[in-house]
């Protein structure tokens, strides 16, 4: 196990070295092609090559033929990854391996899953494995800025027209204390992602110097709105059904009042969305749509009171909230400043998966099989996938690479020292190996 786990961090090194960064230097997709090509020769033997986009995208698609076309499976993750700022302990694209893990930008987000499903599927074709249903393996190039690779995979394939049975991709993980009072990691399995929008608010005025200022300046107005989304519950607290549904799950692995309370989520649920959100942000994020400001911009001088001002906030939207109504009320509370407020983008959340449904179930199942000593619970995804665009033409969109992760490392999302254990790496590989093995 040792030296499979260092086989494994090895080449995931290599992958991580590569810097895809979403809208970069296009020669470095290429390089990347050039590594996976090396790295998994068995893939690119046996396996269709696809550019769904063609010349104006680096995404890609492999088509590993099965015994049957009636249930075709997709395995998802992306290529590119968000720039590496911040002080970092090794070199963000050094790939460096230390401590047992792999140091780097996109080493967890998620070149781990990348590497994973194209791990495994080139260990069983090596093995001499033919899959019971065709096999697609879908890698976009801009899903860290919602670009269009993921769309250009979709379209390619209901032109083609495959129809998914079951579409996998990152979001939740195998997560030491996804709930506070945790008694065991758990894998989160994602079956729902929430929306997303993204709204500035424009203060106006007739500028001037700023030796001689009048009252209500565009930047006063700006924070006096700020501080007061700040201070009041502006969306109203629930715990909708895909919420309650999660912290069921979880409750297998708390204990005492925690245990019970969070297993009759429903019957609590007042009690939940009135002391959940003052514990902890997660909490807030679980029972509500939430937002919070980002982006702001005024003159571009220190003496001169700017013309307009604005600041962006993003909101995620909670199952249930529609995004009108949640920008109506954002709009209302604005105009009481004489900010403008206009929608830059702007999604509702994705459709719910059955978690009941036996495709669902299998990879459960599945998850439990390999890794016998954790809990599984559906998960509520507060960020946003790929996965969304791809469950437009299949029943089941889940969401989830089965890789364990501590809270240290998932804090590294987006931030300095991304790393993933190696030893992680050989759970993933051998869950996608096992699902393959047993999905018809």
């Amino acid at each position: 196990m040792p030296d499979l786990a260092r086989a494994y961090g090895e080449s995931l090194a290599r992958l991580v070295q590569v810097p895809t960064v979403t809208g970069s230097d296009r020669q470095n997709f290429v390089n990347f092609r050039k590594v996976l090509a090396e790295e998994f020769p068995a893939v690119y033997r046996a396996c269709d090559v696809i550019r769904p986009g063609g010349e104006d995208s680096d995404a890609l698609i492999f088509k590993w033929k099965g015994k049957s076309s009636r249930r075709p499976l997709v395995l998802m993750a992306h290529q590119d990854v968000v720039p590496a700022e911040g002080d970092w302990k090794y070199p963000p694209y050094s790939g460096t391996i230390a401590d047992g893990k792999v140091w780097g930008r996109g080493a967890m987000d998620c070149k781990n899953t990348l590497f994973a499903t194209m791990r495994s599927v080139n260990e069983l074709i090596e093995e001499g494995f033919v899959p019971e249903q065709d096999v697609y393996l879908c890698y976009s190039d801009s899903e860290e800025t919602s670009g269009p690779g993921a769309r250009y995979c979709r379209d390619w394939l209901k032109s083609a027209g495959v129809t998914p049975a079951v579409a996998i991709d990152e979001g939740g993980a195998i997560v030491e204390q996804a709930f506070p009072g945790m008694t065991k990691p758990f894998a989160m399995v994602g079956f729902i992602e929430k929306g997303y929008c993204d709204v500035k608010f424009v203060a106006r005025s007739k500028g001037g110097h700023s030796s001689s200022p009048p009252k209500h300046t565009p930047f006063a107005r700006l924070a006096a709105f700020m501080h007061y989304c700040e201070t009041h519950t502006v969306f109203k607290r629930r715990l909708s059904e895909p919420a309650r549904e999660m912290l069921v799950g979880l409750s297998d692995g708390l204990s005492g009042a925690l245990k019970f309370v969070t297993k009759h989520a429903g019957l609590f649920a007042p009690l939940i969305t009135a002391v959940l959100p003052r514990l902890t942000p997660f909490g807030a994020a679980l029972t509500g749509t939430t937002m919070t400001f980002t982006m702001a911009q005024g003159s571009g001088a220190p003496n001169v009171i700017p013309q307009e001002a604005y600041v962006v906030a993003n909101l995620r939207f909670a199952p249930g909230d529609k995004s009108t109504d949640c920008v109506a009320k954002l709009r209302a509370i604005a105009a009481r400043y004489d900010l403008e407020t206009v929608v830059m983008e702007c999604r509702e959340h994705s459709p719910e998966v059955d978690t009941k449904s036996a495709d669902f179930r299998y990879f459960t199942d599945t998850v439990r099989k390999v890794f016998p000593d954790i809990g599984v619970s559906p998960y509520l995804l507060f960020g946003g996938t790929d996965c969304r665009t791809m469950q437009t033409i299949t029943p089941c969109a889940i969401r989830c690479t089965p890789c364990k992760l501590s809270p240290e490392q998932l804090a590294s999302m987006h931030a300095a020292d991304e790393n993933v254990d190696m030893s992680a790496l050989v759970g993933a590989v051998q869950f996608f190996k096992t699902y393959i093995k047993g999905y018809k």
